[in-house]
């Protein structure tokens, strides 16, 4: 995906920053940038000494992003070693070296484990019903086990000033800071600003049955789960992970409608019952304004922002008829 966010590097400056993280004997056979993400960069390398990595590339400093985008890699990095830390057992790639110097890119950069297989987004529709089965019951499992991680305090990882008591507190704090990156872009949205806000207020109490800070990976969607020969070979991209309420996983949302994934995690339906259905109500109106809000920040084609737009509205919509 296209956007403003990405970092282009010449082959010169990653055969720099291979020689730095793995030492001065190792070289780059053979790199090729990766195209599928949609805000840092990413480069597939092959090296001399046979192991194959991953280079991500965080945007520069001086890129305009969302305020929630800060650190960002910091945030990526630390939650995958913490999920190694924990013991958990599911499928994060090894972090090999990590430098935030920006002594050679103007932005942070870390090596990882190269995954076998695919991101199960380009493969889903060449799978049996059976093999989709199972793999989406597999990420239920290693989804619930990611989530039994828990934290001091609620808000984004990477973001120690976020963070909150409560998981009201952190979560209405998080949709403030969105609403105002809307306003500093002059992005227009179907409803007011105010009365957004003032409609997440209106439903806030239902948080307050969340009491304990859970490792929320948030963005793990297809595309950021690579399958191989049937199973889940890696889980990706826990760049925007949260202190918060597991419900927000990208499986309970209104995007997803996969019964395996919930046989797997050990979950209801978030339609279950009255106060799943509010959280998620809500947990669904912040990613569609992250959809929205985002475009104007990355520069995205018309096509994709009219999208936003749509399904934007719709989540609204869905929010202020909600009934008990």
């Amino acid at each position: 995906m296209e956007s403003v966010t990405k970092t282009r590097l010449t082959n010169q400056v990653i055969e720099q920053m291979v020689k730095r993280a793995f030492g001065s004997d190792t070289s780059v056979l053979q790199a090729a940038e990766l195209s599928d993400g949609w805000f840092n960069t990413a480069y597939s390398i092959d090296l001399n000494d046979g192991r194959g990595v991953v280079l991500k590339v965080s945007p520069s400093d001086e890129i305009r992003t969302l305020r929630y985008e800060v650190n960002l890699m910091d945030a990526e990095v630390s939650a995958m070693r913490a999920i190694h830390e924990s013991g958990v057992d599911a499928p994060i790639p090894a972090v090999y070296a990590y430098d935030d110097s920006r002594e050679l890119v103007p932005g942070r950069y870390f090596f990882q484990e190269r995954l076998q297989g695919k991101p199960y987004n380009t493969v889903r529709d060449q799978l049996s019903d059976i093999e989709r089965t199972g793999i989406e019951r597999e990420l239920g499992t290693y989804n619930a086990r990611i989530n039994t991680i828990v934290g001091e305090s609620f808000g984004y990882f990477g973001l120690p000033n976020s963070r909150r008591s409560t998981w009201r507190e952190a979560f209405t704090a998080m949709i403030g800071g969105l609403l105002q990156d809307g306003i500093d872009a002059e992005v227009t949205l179907p409803l007011p600003y105010e009365a957004i806000e003032s409609l997440v207020q209106s439903h806030a109490s239902c948080l307050d049955v969340v009491a304990s800070p859970k490792l929320v990976l948030w963005d793990l969607w297809e595309g950021n789960v690579f399958v191989h020969e049937g199973r889940i070979s890696g889980l990706i991209d826990s760049e925007r992970a949260l202190w918060g309420d597991p419900l927000m996983e990208h499986y309970f949302s209104f995007f997803s409608n996969s019964t395996p994934f919930l046989d797997g995690y050990g979950a209801a339906s978030p339609s279950a019952n009255p106060n799943t259905r509010e959280r998620r109500l809500l947990y669904d109106l912040y990613l569609t304004l992250v959809l929205r809000i985002e475009c104007a920040y990355r520069h995205y084609q018309d096509e994709h922002t009219q999208w936003t737009i749509s399904v934007l509205d719709e989540r609204l919509q869905a929010l202020q008829t909600f009934e008990v």
